[in-house]
């Protein structure tokens, strides 16, 4: 005799079925951070990107195993390392530069760490380009009326048609005509 009444054994073995694959999928690991289960007692899974719907736990434990799911699920597995690996960056260089006190007692709040970070690196960067500044002042004023005189010529080429490729080369403007005595900014401009 069957608990649903009457002598329908097959309702009781559909019952036992859905409730041990119930239990299956409350009893894996990362269960329920992988699908949500919608009133209408479907499956939505929440790792792949199309998140399908499923019917029943049976096709969702399929869906578990199947090649999508598992690149899904390693997708975003390593993009959560890589922002885990980011955060450690920046907690690295919040921690590495000391930060000043505020003198104002209205901006007592620390900064997100977004904006510590790019404080820092602001830092670090007009460091570098002061130091830099420095050196080429200290080193020969002559450098500086070379490279005014080299952008001269280089005005003067790009007026008469000369274009750059994108590994800074000039070639000869295909709509421009050239004289046969005109010098070859390749050469000039080394």
């Amino acid at each position: 005799m069957s608990v649903f009444g009457g002598d329908s054994w097959g309702r009781e073995a559909q019952h036992r079925k859905r409730r041990v694959d119930d239990l299956l999928l409350s009893s894996s690991s990362n269960a329920s951070s992988s699908f949500k289960k919608l009133s209408s007692g479907k499956f939505v899974c929440l790792v792949c990107p199309h998140n399908p719907v499923l019917d029943s736990s049976l096709m969702l434990s399929v869906h578990n195993k199947g090649s999508r799911h598992v690149a899904a699920q390693t997708k975003q597995k390593e993009t959560e390392l890589w922002r885990q690996r980011e955060l450690n960056k920046r907690i690295a260089l919040s921690s590495e530069t000391k930060i000043e006190p505020k003198i104002m007692g209205s901006n007592d709040q620390v900064k997100p760490l977004v904006e510590q970070t790019r404080a820092t690196i602001l830092e670090l960067q007009s460091t570098k380009f002061t130091l830099n500044a420095k050196d080429a002042v200290s080193n020969d004023s002559n450098s500086s009326i070379s490279s005014h005189e080299r952008r001269q010529k280089e005005l003067k080429f790009i007026a008469a048609g000369w274009k750059r490729d994108c590994h800074g080369k000039w070639f000869r403007d295909e709509n421009v005509e050239f004289d046969s005595d005109e010098e070859d900014p390749n050469v000039c401009l080394l």
